[in-house]
């Protein structure tokens, strides 16, 4: 991975292989002058043809012509109202740019930029940035591996205090490479991620952190009467895990986090069509969100005491597979009847949510790539949330905006729980052929698993998998929710 370290060397003498540079909206700042006027004037007769103004993430490359000791100038736009998120995605699109010009080692004066916020917060943003932005899976590329390209060190200028861009780097650093963890866990191939490679995957990744993981094996969900779990995970020849995390940073009652944890989905006996089938290696994403969200809290030594409860499966058509019109009991001794094994998230998160509050838990988060319907009414821009409690909502809310890490409040109205009601059991695992509401009824399903204790769920099946890059992503899995988590984790009281 990249190495980010900090220089306090001038932009006009910095000698690496390219060099970054962020231009409010129509404004030449100093630094911009003083650089134009190095290059004869180049950056301005940009400016005055209107062929690079600073407008939002736009990109111009200038050869500086020896005029410089760097061989580049990187020249990215940071709108009319610079603020963190654009300097974070800035600091995304230009490392990569960077890297794809053939630099080793680049700097980047973004943290000068004129933008709200401490430059422990900008170096923060700069740091997640340029690491979130860098990211690529190659594990398994074999084809010209010579000609893959690699940003061995980006160095951030800095002209202020070195300690607080020190802290604010080391915290972006931790909080990247922890949404870069989650990426490789749901890019890996199903084959090779199944629940018992997804425990050994946590135990390997907590083994130096004061992180207790305590695993359940089928035997124990036996005895434990974790029937949602055992029931999805009747069609694999795979054994489920439920992974239990206790980082105990403070002492009170623990913020519980649920994730759910599918490392495939075929749809069951509701089989999926091929199309919508091929990237169920992602329905794991929740349960990755949080291994990462703690793993980070307990990096950066939070003052928090959080649980994490991951319900680890795959949904396969096996012989034993569990089928249409079948009645499961719960932890909780609630009955479910199956409608479509297509729906089998928020069966096995009933089983995790009800444990997840015997602990006392002062208020529950699931996260869950749950349901088609939030991908329809959000797209891949956001994550819908929904709960039981407005404050611990708008904890979330609060979270998500801070991060730019996004999700948008949606109803959850008693209607909607009626209509997850069964003739033939307590509940039905979806509302009907007509019932339409698909992410609210989801939703509605999950409340019923929790009894008195403040909760809120994540409905992350849009912004967990894209397919188009952006200045922070790659195709693939995003770690779409563990920013979030991290910051409420930050502020949580």
């Amino acid at each position: 991975m990249t190495k980010l370290s900090i220089s306090q060397e001038s932009i006009a003498q910095y000698a690496g292989d390219a060099l970054v540079v962020g231009m409010p909206e129509g404004q030449l700042t100093g630094q911009l002058q003083a650089l134009d006027k190095i290059l004869g004037g180049a950056i301005s007769r940009l400016v005055e043809r209107k062929q690079f103004t600073g407008e939002p993430l736009k990109v111009r490359t200038i050869t500086t012509l020896g005029k410089l000791p760097t061989p580049y100038v990187i020249l990215v736009g940071l709108g009319k109202e610079p603020n963190l998120h654009l300097l974070r995605k800035a600091a995304g699109s230009t490392a990569r740019i960077c890297r794809d010009l053939g630099a080793k080692k680049a700097g980047t004066a973004l943290l000068s930029a004129a933008v709200e916020g401490s430059v422990k917060a900008k170096a923060q943003a700069v740091a997640e940035g340029a690491l979130l932005g860098l990211y690529q899976f190659t594990k398994y590329k074999t084809v010209d591996k010579d000609k893959q390209k690699f940003l061995d060190n980006m160095e951030l200028l800095v002209d202020a205090d070195k300690a607080d861009v020190e802290e604010g780097s080391r915290r972006g650093s931790v909080i990247a490479t922890n949404v870069r963890l989650t990426r490789d866990l749901v890019n890996e191939p199903a084959s090779s991620l199944y629940p018992e490679k997804m425990e050994e995957a946590v135990r390997n990744a907590l083994k130096d952190l004061p992180v207790k993981l305590t695993a359940y094996g089928k035997k124990d969900l036996e005895k434990m009467g974790m029937g949602g779990i055992l029931a999805v995970n009747k069609g694999s020849v795979r054994e489920p895990r439920l992974l239990v995390l206790d980082y105990e940073g403070a002492k009170g009652a623990p913020l519980a986090l649920v994730g759910k944890g599918v490392t495939f989905d075929s749809g069951g006996l509701s089989l999926k069509p091929a199309d919508y089938m091929e990237d169920m290696k992602s329905d794991m994403a929740g349960a990755a969100a949080v291994f990462a969200a703690i793993k980070s809290a307990a990096e950066l030594k939070l003052p928090v005491h959080v649980l994490g409860f991951l319900s680890v499966t795959e949904n396969l058509p096996g012989g034993d597979a569990y089928k249409p019109g079948d009645i499961i009991k719960a932890y909780n001794g609630k009955t479910i009847e199956v409608l479509n094994t297509d729906a089998e998230g928020r069966i096995v998160l009933a089983d995790a949510l009800s444990y997840a509050e015997t602990f006392k838990p002062s208020a529950i988060i699931d996260l869950a790539t749950l349901t088609g319907a939030c991908v329809v009414a959000l797209g891949n821009v956001a994550s819908g949330v929904m709960g039981t409690d407005q404050k611990l909502i708008s904890t979330v809310l609060d979270a998500a905006g801070h991060t730019d890490d996004r999700a948008w409040q949606l109803p959850l109205y008693d209607e909607y729980s009626d209509m997850m009601k069964s003739d033939f059991a307590d509940l039905k695992n979806i509302s009907g052929k007509s019932g339409g509401a698909g992410a609210e009824t989801g939703a509605a399903f999950l409340k019923a698993f929790v009894d008195k204790t403040p909760w809120c769920h994540l409905d992350i099946a849009g912004p967990a998998w894209i397919e188009k890059d952006g200045p922070l992503n790659v195709s693939g899995g995003t770690g779409a929710g563990v920013r979030l988590l991290v910051r409420l984790l930050e502020d949580w009281k």
